[in-house]
């Protein structure tokens, strides 16, 4: 495995990551999280109307996560990935995740089930409401998706590790 570049960050740090159009891996060990929203809508990105699961989170807090995306073709490199880790339990938490996700895998355990509720009734939601799936606390052991995009309002990420290397692989 050959590394093309790496950094390593400790405390706050002010991070702004735009994919555009590309598609990229998420996975945790496990995640604890507040307030859950899930519905379907359409999403559009550089590549098109792309259909969705919506994931909204109040709060969340994670473990062991890897994001990552890869860059195919590329002058004189061929294909590259991306990696953002932060290693540990509970080495993560977001506030105001918004997800959107082409798939989501993994096992969970809920409490305070709403099903059937309109979208529109739970936040801002943007296109036609649907159907959704509200949830008061949700926890789940080791979770993978497939995600179109993300937003958070806020995030802590203790020990966050970003590299590059050679090759299509995904975490």
């Amino acid at each position: 495995m050959a590394v093309i570049g790496g950094g390593i960050a400790t405390g706050q740090l002010p991070v702004n990551l735009a994919l555009s159009g590309q598609p990229f891996i998420g996975t945790v060990s496990a995640v604890g999280a507040r307030e859950i929203t899930v519905y379907p809508r359409a999403v559009s990105t550089s590549a098109g109307e792309l259909p969705s699961i919506a994931v909204k989170l109040d709060h969340a807090e994670l473990s062991d996560v890897c994001l990552s995306t890869s860059a195919h073709g590329l002058p004189f490199l061929g294909d590259v990935t991306l990696f953002a880790r932060v290693p540990g339990t509970g080495t993560a938490t977001a506030d105001g995740v918004v997800l959107d996700a082409s798939s989501v895998g993994g096992s969970v355990s809920v409490a305070d089930v709403r099903l059937g509720l309109d979208a529109s009734a739970l936040g801002e939601v943007t296109g036609s409401a649907t159907s959704a799936v509200a949830v008061g606390q949700s926890s789940a052991g080791q979770t993978r998706v497939q995600i179109i995009t993300l937003t958070a309002t806020g995030a802590s990420l203790e020990n966050l590790a970003v590299s590059v290397e050679a090759g299509d692989q995904s975490c």
